[in-house]
């Protein structure tokens, strides 16, 4: 089984250039501080089983850390509890995910700790009621 899980993410990862020009950004929501915006591509959307992949992109609108102005990440959610984890995280020096990347690797060899199911609150959560909108696409 972990040879499948390992193959479809390198699969998926490396068939999809991690560029925001090749991607067609849905505007979710921006946080309650205004701090960042939460976007998703709805035409990355795999469905396999319960789980969901897709990629995701956050521009940060202030509070910026080590020039990260936004970050597409690769996610996948289990749609039956929304409990998601992060498979790529890359960040760049401009918004909307432009510009020269800062940062570049994949969470599950770079950090394996942070390879773990986190709950998200779809009530409660700009992530979790992404999370539950994205379960309801077909």
């Amino acid at each position: 089984m972990k040879r499948f899980f390992y193959s479809l993410i390198f699969f998926i990862f490396f068939t999809s250039t991690v560029n925001a020009a090749s991607f067609n950004w849905t505007k979710h929501d921006v946080t309650v501080d205004g701090s960042f915006e939460l976007y998703y591509d709805k035409k990355t959307i795999l469905k396999v089983g319960s789980y969901k992949y897709f990629w995701t992109l956050i521009n940060n609108l202030k509070d910026i850390q080590d020039d990260a102005y936004s970050t597409i990440t690769h996610r996948m959610v289990n749609c039956e509890t929304l409990e998601a984890k992060w498979i790529s995280y890359t960040s760049y020096n401009s918004p909307m995910g432009r510009g020269d990347f800062i940062t570049d690797f994949i969470i599950p060899e770079e950090v394996p700790d942070r390879f773990k199911w986190d709950y998200y609150d779809p009530e409660n959560t700009i992530y979790g009621t992404m999370l539950d909108e994205i379960c309801k696409i077909k």
